[in-house]
């Protein structure tokens, strides 16, 4: 029953991530149809195309950063600021269930999105190479399919989805925790603001101050590789970020719980 009524808060939100994700599958065809016989185009060689694939991540992930927003702004901290809340407190259920089944679900959420991103890049590459199947002889039907296996680094890209999720588990918990907080979806929404604003804020005077620190602020936004080569080598401390990101990401449904034991109805 609380995970049909989060699914309920969310699913407006979750079928404008839908909407977004078909409306790019639509240009991704368009394009497959329209590029020229024969040509990868794009998808060249492995280097090209994870330059291309870290471009579509990175817009997904400007598009799905609003919608991670949206998650963590509905819930029972909205509930209760709107007064809709204490028929749902008052029952006989742990409140830390409330903020539990929100965090699954609106982490579910976000999975389903990022995973249905990742195929369509999947979708990319194959749909044109099926474009060049159908007009080029079969003697080059195996070239086409080596071809097409060799477009994107399977690993490099799903780690850079991968980080990209991490991202955005971050700001779906940010959000809902100050939801809950400030019983409020605006709240919710300042607390991330200002959080990014005191991050990149502080980070850069560090930075500029302790140029020796540099090295071991984490990155944010999780960004695996540096710079795109033929190596397509990680950062230094990626692995470490990663880890410390998966630790932290608990923290806020906790601090959440511990606030909803207290809030009075």
């Amino acid at each position: 029953m609380l995970l049909w009524k989060s699914w309920r808060d969310l699913r407006i939100a979750f079928f404008v991530g839908l909407g977004w994700l078909a409306l790019i599958a639509a240009g991704v065809i368009d394009h497959a149809l329209r590029s020229p016989a024969g040509s990868p185009g794009m998808w060249a060689s492995p280097e090209q195309a994870f330059r291309v694939a870290s471009v579509f991540i990175t817009m997904q992930t400007f598009v799905f950063t609003l919608l991670a927003l949206a998650f963590g702004s509905f819930g029972v901290g909205r509930d209760i600021g709107a007064g809709s809340g204490t028929f749902a407190l008052t029952r006989p259920i742990p409140r830390g269930f409330y903020v539990w089944t929100e965090w699954l679900a609106g982490l579910l959420a976000l999975c389903a999105l990022d995973l249905l991103s990742f195929l369509g890049l999947w979708l990319a590459v194959h749909a044109h190479a099926l474009r060049i199947t159908f007009v080029t002889s079969s003697d080059h039907v195996q070239t086409i399919h080596n071809w097409t296996v060799a477009a994107i680094p399977l690993g490099p890209t799903i780690l850079d989805i991968c980080c990209a999720l991490l991202f955005l588990a971050l700001i779906f918990g940010i959000t809902h925790l100050g939801t809950v907080a400030f019983r409020h979806s605006t709240a919710g929404l300042l607390c991330v603001l200002g959080f990014l604003v005191a991050w990149f804020v502080g980070t850069a005077i560090l930075r500029h101050e302790y140029l020796w620190l540099g090295p071991y602020i984490p990155d944010l936004l999780l960004r695996p590789y540096g710079s795109i080569d033929a190596d397509m080598r990680l950062i230094p401390h990626v692995t470490a970020s990663i880890l410390e990101r998966l630790a932290i990401l608990p923290l806020f449904p906790l601090a959440a719980q511990f606030l909803l034991r207290r809030t009075e109805v």
